[in-house]
C-alpha cells in the first residue's frame, strides 16, 4: 500500500499530494513491468511511465505526449468507448451534432490552452501533475453535460465546454477532472472503494457536495474531493467568497460517508479522516504546499 505522508502541522490529502501521486505511478509502473516482463527504458518521463503502464492495462489506449495534453474532436475509438460505457448515447451522435464547428473548435482549443497557462501561473506543480495524469481531452457536445471522467479509461477527460464559459471556468473544469483522475489512480493502487456495486445500494447513497442530490457513495466521495480542489483554485485567485462556497455541503457529505465507512477500504477511511481534519481546520495553504512536495 502506498503511504500517506501526514504531519501534525499540515494536512495532506493524498489525491492532492505530489509525492503520493508520484509514488502511485511508480507502483503502477512496477506492477506492469512484473506483469509484462518488460522493463521501462532509463530516462523515461513520469508521464511516459504512467501512460505506458495504464495503456497496458486498459483495453483502449489513451493518446498522450510529454509536451502538452492532446486535444481531439474526432477520435472514434475514444468516442465509441464512452458510448459503450453509457457516458454518451447514440442519439448524441446523430447527424454529427456532437461535433463542434471549425470556428468553435479553434475557440475551445485556445481557451483550454489559456486555462492551462493560467493554472501554470497560479501553481506550476499543479500544472505539471495535471499534464502528467491527463493525456487527452476529447471534446464533444452532449446536452446538459459539461463532460466527465471514468475509471475505465484513465487519462482521458471528456469536455463539453459551454459557449459562455470564462477562462476561469475552463480552469475549474480541468482541475475538477484532474481530481477525478487522481482519485481513480489512488483507488486502483490502494483500494479506496472495494466494491463499486455496493456503493450504489440504497443504504450507501450519500448527498453529493456539488449536485446536492443522493448519489452512490464512491461518486459522492469523488465530489467531496473535487469541491476541495475547486475551493483551492479560488483560494489561489484570492477569491475568499468562492474559496468557501462548498464548505457546508462538504461537511454534510463527509458526515454521511462517516456513517457508512463499511463501504470504504482502508485508504478510503484514512483519506476521509484527513477530509474531516480539513473541514475542522481548513488550510488551503496546506494544499498548495502538498501539491509541490
Amino acid at each position: 500500500m502506498s503511504s500517506i505522508v501526514q504531519t501534525e502541522s499540515k494536512i495532506f490529502l493524498p489525491f492532492l499530494h505530489k509525492s503520493h501521486i508520484i509514488e502511485n505511478i511508480e507502483i503502477l509502473k512496477n506492477y506492469v513491468e512484473q506483469e509484462s516482463g518488460k522493463k521501462f527504458p532509463l530516462g523515461v518521463t513520469l508521464k511516459e511511465k504512467y501512460f505506458e503502464a495504464i495503456n497496458y492495462i486498459q483495453d483502449v489506449p489513451v493518446p498522450y505526449s510529454n509536451e502538452k495534453i492532446h486535444v481531439t474532436y474526432f477520435d472514434k475509438t475514444l468516442q465509441n468507448k464512452l458510448l459503450s460505457l453509457g457516458m454518451i448515447d447514440k442519439e448524441d451522435l446523430e447527424n454529427d451534432k456532437h461535433i463542434y464547428s471549425q470556428q468553435e473548435q479553434e475557440v475551445i482549443t485556445d481557451r483550454i490552452e489559456k486555462a492551462l497557462k493560467l493554472i501554470k501561473v497560479l501553481h506550476n506543480d499543479l500544472y505539471d501533475l495535471i499534464n502528467t495524469l491527463i493525456g487527452t481531452f476529447l471534446i464533444l457536445k452532449k446536452d446538459l453535460f459539461g463532460g466527465g471522467s471514468v475509471s475505465n479509461v484513465m487519462g482521458l477527460v471528456w469536455l463539453n465546454p459551454q459557449s459562455d464559459w470564462s477562462i476561469i471556468e475552463y480552469a475549474e473544469a480541468i482541475y475538477h477532472e484532474f481530481i477525478h483522475q487522481s482519485i481513480f489512480l489512488d483507488d486502483m493502487i490502494n483500494c479506496m472503494f472495494p466494491n463499486a456495486n455496493e456503493c450504489a445500494k440504497e443504504e450507501a447513497l450519500v448527498t453529493s457536495t456539488i449536485l446536492k442530490i443522493k448519489r452512490p457513495l464512491d461518486r459522492a466521495y469523488h465530489a467531496a474531493g473535487v469541491s476541495i480542489g475547486i475551493m483551492h483554485l479560488y483560494h489561489l485567485f484570492n477569491d475568499s467568497k468562492n474559496s468557501d462556497k462548498y464548505m457546508d455541503d462538504l461537511r454534510k457529505t463527509v458526515e454521511e460517508i462517516e456513517a457508512r465507512t463499511q463501504f470504504l477500504g482502508e485508504q478510503g477511511v484514512k483519506t476521509l479522516e484527513i477530509m474531516r481534519k480539513f473541514i475542522n481546520h481548513p488550510s488551503f495553504d496546506d494544499i498548495t504546499y502538498s501539491l509541490q512536495n
